[in-house]
């Protein structure tokens, strides 16, 4: 019995021991490096805006982002050139003076216009470098005889317009036939009897005018935009004799 119990605690002494041994031999090993899953740095995907993008609009030329449906454009330009509305008086450029009637006033002048876009149409605004008055040379709006008034719709048209009860006929190059007016005589210039009146849609060339006091003038295109291109302008000749 004594023999049993003392076997017995000797094997537990030595399974005892074993084990302690193990255990020293688990500490004193290397570790083993393994991965951490807290170490890894993980990259979240990206967020999807739902804000709205905003477009940026590249600049258009200035005419364009200015034709509205209002009549508050102005085109060519904001300002005019300070040519534009000045007159020399004492001779009536080119002209044939051809009648010995009394000459109230003669002289040369540069008549610059500006338009607005009403609708699909172009329309001139009445600046005063546009406005003359034929019985003293003299550009104003109390009486303004003739208005420059460069139109159209995808073409832009020059002519003159009458204000003031003035009477104008204007004579205008001959687009079919590209023949040139012939320059009205005073006598037929004297019986101009509406209001106004153009013989064609093309570039006038010579207008015919009662003015607002009632003399007779008559005007003569001298040249076309003498000031350049982006200027719209002409440079006229006017003689006007007493009624």
């Amino acid at each position: 019995m004594n023999l049993k119990f003392s076997c017995l605690l000797l094997f537990c002494l030595i399974a005892t021991s074993f084990v302690l041994y193990a255990c020293g031999a688990e500490q004193n090993r290397a570790p083993t490096l393994q991965p951490s899953l807290t170490s890894v740095t993980l990259t979240p995907p990206l967020s999807t805006s739902t804000s709205t993008a905003t477009m940026i609009v590249p600049p258009t030329s200035w005419l364009s982002a200015v034709l509205t449906a209002t009549p508050t454009m102005m085109y060519p330009l904001p300002t005019l050139p300070p040519d534009c509305g000045m007159a020399h008086l004492g001779q009536a450029g080119t002209q044939t003076i051809d009648n010995s009637q009394k000459i109230l006033i003669q002289g040369t002048a540069i008549l610059c216009g500006q338009v607005y876009l009403e609708g699909p149409f172009l329309k001139p605004l009445p600046v005063i470098e546009a406005l003359l008055d034929l019985d003293t040379g003299t550009f104003d709006f109390e009486s303004v005889d003739i208005l420059f008034c460069p139109g159209g719709g995808t073409m832009i048209f020059y002519g003159f317009c009458n204000l003031n009860n003035a009477h104008v006929q204007v004579y205008s190059l001959n687009g079919l036939t590209m023949e040139h007016a012939k320059e009205p005589t005073f006598d037929k210039c004297q019986s101009i009897t509406k209001p106004y009146g153009n013989d064609n849609d093309n570039e006038p060339e010579y207008a015919c005018v009662i003015t607002s006091r009632g003399n007779i003038s008559r005007i003569k295109v001298e040249q076309y935009n003498p000031l350049g291109d982006n200027v719209m302008s002409l440079e006229v000749s006017f003689v006007t004799w007493e009624k």
